[in-house]
């Protein structure tokens, strides 16, 4: 029983893994996305819906993991020894999912300085047309208020 446990807590550990490169490569897309000169929303939108379902297959799974653990806590360190190859193959995949959330918190950092700098980019282009509308219509009723008659008249005929 114990074998089919640890079993499916390495399978566990490889879903995980698989699922933080897909992680890591929402993360590339958007930082392709954010480099871009043109702001695709949608795509951007797109891609964060894409990680947050990648990231609440994770909490299930650690979930899952972390039951399975409890379960045989107690015969892994009775018995050690019986389970030398699962408990090396659990270290190996806990160190590559180790790494991949380590890579994937500096492209999140990396990302983050990028997402806040078009915000100030795009907050101060709408600063600026707001302003320069604000500025034709000013012009526009100033216009509006001179009289259409000519201010010089040519008397002489």
């Amino acid at each position: 029983m114990t074998d089919n446990y640890l079993q499916m807590m390495i399978d566990s550990l490889n879903k995980k893994k698989e699922i933080l490169l897909g992680i890591i490569s929402y993360n590339e897309q958007q930082n392709e996305i954010l480099s871009a000169s043109e702001f695709d929303s949608e795509a951007f939108d797109a891609n964060m819906k894409a990680k947050g379902n990648c990231i609440d297959e994770l909490d299930k799974l650690d979930e899952g993991f972390q039951t399975l653990f409890n379960r045989v806590r107690d015969e892994l360190n009775d018995n050690k020894e019986q389970y030398v190859q699962e408990i090396a193959a659990m270290k190996k995949l806990i160190t590559e999912v180790t790494e991949a959330g380590t890579r994937i918190e500096v492209q999140e950092k990396r990302n983050k300085v990028k997402v806040e700098a078009m915000f100030k980019r795009e907050r101060q282009e709408h600063k600026e047309a707001k302003r320069s509308a604000s500025m034709a219509k000013s012009y526009y009723q100033n216009m509006n208020k001179l009289s259409s008659e000519p201010q010089f008249m040519d008397t002489k005929q």
